[in-house]
């Protein structure tokens, strides 16, 4: 791959995970019943990366995988900025959010 097509990767990269963040945080906002679950699949990520290292034998993260999480992290305080949210909405309440 040439220095032309590696910056066309990071490109499609940054625009992909812009419109992922902001689609994520469009659902959140609109229907905070659901932001336990972007809490569960942003944690459920961390793991799955914590046991790609240990498989790896990596006693501590290689840069990739240091990145990878630094990016997980980011994209969780982008897509949820109030951690409070990642409590589940109680019954009652969320039958007075739900679309009805």
């Amino acid at each position: 791959m040439d220095e032309a097509e590696a910056e066309l990767v990071k490109a499609e990269v940054i625009a992909l995970q812009a419109v992922l963040m902001s689609v994520f945080r469009r659902i959140v906002v609109d229907r905070a019943d659901l932001a336990p679950l972007f809490c569960q699949a942003f944690d459920e990520a961390e793991t799955i990366m914590a046991g790609v290292a240990v498989k790896l034998g990596l006693d501590a993260p290689v840069g990739s995988m240091a990145g990878a999480m630094k990016i997980v992290e980011e994209l969780r305080r982008a897509v949820i900025p109030d951690e409070s949210a990642c409590r589940p909405v109680p019954t009652a309440k969320r039958d007075e959010i739900a679309p009805g």
